[in-house]
């Protein structure tokens, strides 16, 4: 939803990813690039780049990789909620005046303002559908990662 909004607003998005295998979706999803993070040299001509990163990722990965892409002023927010606490190096946040912070998914008022902006600019979440009697093989495909985006369970097949 993230590259969605960013892309509506205008944003020019750079999605990045341990997988090849997600550039097309992330494309079709509205970025303008994609970077394989599997390879930190794909990172280092990107230092000082980016005004804004929203860090999703909730497994553990170096925070100052990323902050390092960070230009002046840039701002790091994350959303994702590793189980370890992340590493912080001072001097990945000093020198460019970069800021790293957190957020919530924001009250009610901010929840409608999300909706409204969604139904004015036709974005819509990326789900795959399923029917109550398929929750086994959801569970088991969502610990195997092999889920695109989110499950939805047709509230019909409950019947």
């Amino acid at each position: 939803m993230g590259v969605k909004f960013a892309a509506a607003m205008g944003a020019e998005v750079t999605v990045f990813s341990t997988s090849p295998t997600k550039e097309q979706n992330a494309r079709d999803l509205g970025a303008n690039d994609f970077v394989v993070t599997k390879n930190s040299e794909n990172l280092q001509p990107l230092a000082g780049k980016f005004d804004f990163i929203l860090d999703t990722v909730s497994a553990a990965h170096d925070l100052n990789a990323y902050l390092n892409l960070l230009g002046l002023n840039g701002v790091m927010v994350i959303v994702g909620a590793p189980a370890k606490p992340a590493e912080i190096a001072a001097f990945s946040l000093i020198p460019n005046n970069r800021t790293l912070a957190g957020s919530g998914i924001g009250g009610i008022r901010e929840t409608q303002e999300m909706l409204d902006y969604c139904f004015e600019h036709n974005i819509v979440s990326e789900i795959e559908m399923i029917p109550i009697q398929s929750i086994e093989e959801a569970y088991e495909r969502t610990i195997k990662a092999d889920v695109r985006y989110r499950f939805v369970i047709d509230m019909q097949s409950l019947r």
